[in-house]
């Protein structure tokens, strides 16, 4: 497995110590594969939500160009908006028979 020499501040340095203190962690090294592994997975995730949030913004770019839209221009615009789509919410849904 290759080393490496790695620079911690004095706050990360001491986080490090108590993680091993504790006995969570045998030595440095754990603690760091550890937090290592948690960053991957969090970076996979935070993938996952960009890619959901341009799905998104795909599909209401979609719903703009086929006139789907609903454009708002004061607080009355705004308070029916919101009305209607807190009914359309509150809707039963279709029970999907597959």
């Amino acid at each position: 497995m290759p080393g490496r020499n790695v620079n911690l501040t004095t706050h990360l340095s001491t986080f490090v110590d108590t993680q091993v203190r504790s006995g969570r962690h045998q030595n440095a090294s754990e603690v760091v594969r550890e937090a290592l592994r948690r960053y991957e997975v969090d970076l996979a995730a935070e993938r996952e939500q960009i890619a959901a949030i341009r799905a998104v913004i795909q599909e209401g770019r979609q719903a703009i160009a086929q006139g789907d839209y609903t454009t708002v221009t004061g607080p009355e615009d705004s308070e029916a908006l919101l009305g209607r789509l807190t009914r359309r919410g509150a809707a039963p849904r279709p029970v999907d028979a597959r």
